[in-house]
């Protein structure tokens, strides 16, 4: 009796079944947009009673970005081999980002400023109320030496950096938290397990938060429509059409550049590679050390 080796085929994942359109988030968004545009233009009143919804959407999301950042930084610098080759890692990451958000900032201004979707609007700056936060950064962005950048990375305390929300502070506790643990070696073990099991946890719960996406995509139309009438939606449209074309523009351009330049990666197969592997759980893979991007 002969035994066949199993085939490519036999080997070949079970891809769960594709959802039917209508359970696409996407497309519960766009239903959840449109209802949101009626009622606000309908009901103008009960639209803007809506913001409540959309507001605590953008806090549930916010409130995620801290721990996912802060988790899996500790998780990719523990699992390196070569504790010496985080701290070149780290600068690369450090560099990284301050050169990514200076070309994010360049690219925005620069649309903006061709396009001039503000041409028009008879609003005058002194009389639009600014949010507590909002004037924070404005007044420290008026006032901040440039060296102050440097000495902002370290946190007054260690949960004043989640507090804040500020990324740049939780890079660096979690950059020093992850070479610490590496440091001590065979201690820092049920740690490292324990991080990787609290980050999946985490990407659960913001799997469970973007299930109420359609919600607060719901409330945010209604309560902007209500606020400030079907019109807005032509300066709406317009400013969403420029946003995701200078999104465009950035990823391929800029991101694209930096992965080629440094991870030899073309960014259309990580594209076609993301989409394949969309359907199924995702966790964060370990930090490779060879690649800064």
């Amino acid at each position: 009796m002969t035994h066949t080796a199993p085939g490519p085929a036999q080997h070949a994942p079970v891809l769960p079944p594709k959802k039917p359109w209508h359970r696409q988030l996407y497309v519960q968004v766009l239903f959840a947009i449109v209802i949101g545009i009626v009622l606000g233009w309908r009901w103008p009143h009960l639209g803007e009673a809506m913001q409540p919804i959309g507001t605590t959407f953008i806090a549930a999301m916010r409130m995620l970005i801290g721990p996912i950042v802060f988790l899996t930084i500790i998780g990719g610098i523990a699992s390196v081999a070569d504790l010496r080759k985080v701290g070149l890692t780290g600068l690369k990451a450090l560099g990284y980002f301050q050169i990514g958000t200076i070309l994010a900032m360049t690219a925005g201004l620069v649309a903006i400023n061709i396009v001039r979707l503000g041409d028009g609007v008879n609003a005058d700056p002194a009389t639009i109320h600014t949010s507590d936060a909002a004037r924070q950064y404005i007044q420290s962005g008026q006032t901040r030496e440039w060296w102050e950048f440097l000495t902002h990375l370290v946190p007054e305390s260690f949960f004043g950096a989640f507090v804040e929300g500020d990324i740049l502070q939780i890079i660096f506790l979690a950059v020093i938290f992850g070479i610490a643990i590496k440091a001590v070696g065979r201690i820092g073990e049920p740690v490292v397990v324990g991080v990787k099991r609290l980050t999946e946890i985490v990407f659960k719960v913001l799997s469970f938060v973007m299930k109420a996406a359609p919600v607060g995509a719901f409330g945010a139309m209604a309560y902007a429509i209500g606020k400030f009438g079907i019109a807005t939606l032509t300066s709406l449209g317009g400013l969403i059409a420029l946003f995701y074309l200078t999104s465009i523009l950035f990823v391929v351009v800029v991101l694209g550049g930096f992965l080629a330049a440094y991870a030899r990666l073309n960014i259309f197969q990580l594209f076609a590679t993301s989409r394949t592997n969309s359907s199924s759980s995702w966790a964060p893979p370990p930090l490779n050390p060879h690649c800064p991007a």
